[in-house]
């Protein structure tokens, strides 16, 4: 069994943050997209068949969040999912829903 301790409230209004983030489906799409490759916002966009700006958009957010860095090669930005939790969680969630599925 797992123990938890109570987290003050700062803790876990950060932790709902992270939940509502990862809680609209087109950007944990968008998220498990850059678990595989980092990419640049065309390939992205071509990718997921969204507009450009719609997916600069939401980079945008989950830059704010820390959830993806960007890193300029020439002229060419490419993104990639830099946050092990964020990782590990969604990873973990498909995973445990390919299991259910087998069972």
């Amino acid at each position: 069994m797992i123990q938890y301790q109570l987290s003050n409230l700062d803790e876990l209004n950060s932790v709902s943050n992270l939940f509502k983030v990862l809680g609209h489906p087109k950007r944990l799409q968008l998220l498990y997209l850059l678990i595989q490759n980092s990419m640049t916002v065309s390939q992205i966009s071509h990718s997921l068949n969204w507009e450009q700006s719609a997916v600069s958009h939401q980079l945008q957010l989950l830059r704010k969040q820390h959830f993806v860095t960007a890193v300029r090669h020439g002229k060419q930005v490419v993104y990639r999912l830099d946050n092990p939790v964020v990782m590990t969680l969604i990873a973990d969630a498909v995973n445990s829903l390919k299991n259910d599925h087998m069972a």
